[in-house]
């Protein structure tokens, strides 16, 4: 069974029950927390998502929201000094966003190669599967 990288903005849309990735968002992480499909995550990412979060005007959650994606059966990696300048060179060859390459860093070091997320940008790197959460289901 293959390992999934959890992107931000699964959890934000789920969250905000978006329109078009909302339903497919919630019900990934559903099957996190049933076990029937493995992922992890990163600290950075509960970050971005609390940012999200209070731009989105839904400050006064975020704690509940941050408490339930600890509550999930994921393992939260830590970002350290290693993965930020590992990130500075994938940033160099790709030039995403230095969040995303930061999150392919912590990727490499898990040895994870599957990315759930909406961000496009993930595809320009050749050894990252990224799956759309709205096709998701249909592959995982």
């Amino acid at each position: 069974m293959a390992v999934y990288f959890i992107d931000s903005n699964v959890f934000f849309y789920a969250k905000i029950l978006d329109r078009e990735y909302g339903g497919a968002c919630a019900k990934i992480l559903e099957k996190i927390s049933r076990g029937a499909l493995k992922a992890i995550t990163s600290a950075l990412v509960i970050v971005e998502l609390t940012n999200a979060l209070r731009k989105y005007g839904l400050g006064d959650e975020v704690r509940e929201v941050v408490d339930a994606v600890f509550s999930l059966d994921t393992q939260i990696y830590e970002v350290d000094a290693v993965d930020v300048r590992n990130a500075a060179e994938i940033f160099d060859e790709f030039k995403i966003s230095p969040y995303d390459c930061v999150h392919v860093a912590v990727m490499k070091k898990a040895g994870v190669t599957h990315i759930l997320s909406a961000d496009k940008d993930f595809d320009k790197i050749a050894w990252i599967k990224r799956l759309d959460p709205k096709h998701a289901l249909l592959e995982v």
